[in-house]
């Protein structure tokens, strides 16, 4: 039954954490530099040592065209067009299992449907800010041959598991929303 798609089972089962980092995120003015900066920051905060943990995890064999959307590199470069410093880093330290990483991956790939609205908000905002971040892969269809991977080989893995790491990846987006508000 099409309803029962891993997809439509992890939507439903972090709706209350995905609508949590929304709000958190809401709260900055991305017309505005100094809001625009934090938002990259935030997510830098997030993403970097994620994509990290995940090629620990052996991302790349799970995902073959995952070199094509690692952002990390387009968010650094924004953060540098922005004056920013590098974000420190912490390491997480740990490699996930396959089904976390499917979870985590399920989040952060998710997370660039709303990125193209952003980007014509700060785009309208200040034509010169950079969008690369916010604009990866916009050109290409990486969503739906996402799903198509994670309906393929996810659902082979453990339901906690998947459930776990887009858990545990909404909550360090929400715990980086709060702390860099500017």
């Amino acid at each position: 039954d099409r309803m029962d798609t891993l997809r439509n089972r992890l939507r439903a089962a972090t709706a209350p954490q995905h609508e949590r980092v929304d709000a958190a995120f809401s709260a900055y003015r991305l017309d505005q530099p100094e809001g625009y900066r934090a938002f990259l920051q935030a997510h830098a905060q997030v993403l970097i040592p994620l994509e990290l943990t995940l090629e620990q995890a052996g991302i790349e064999t799970m995902l073959d065209d995952w070199s094509q959307r690692s952002r990390r590199r387009a968010l650094l470069e924004d953060l540098q067009a922005l004056g920013c410093a590098e974000p420190s880093l912490t390491r997480t330290g740990m490699a996930p299992s396959p089904g976390w990483s499917w979870g985590a991956t399920y989040v952060i790939e998710g997370s660039r449907l709303g990125g193209r609205g952003l980007a014509r908000r700060v785009a309208e905002a200040n034509p010169s800010a950079p969008l690369r971040y916010l604009s990866h892969g916009s050109a290409t269809p990486l969503w739906p041959s996402f799903l198509q991977k994670l309906e393929q080989q996810g659902s082979a893995c453990d339901w906690f598991e998947v459930l776990s790491g887009a858990n545990a990846t909404f909550d360090r987006f929400l715990g980086a929303a709060r702390s860099n508000r500017p």
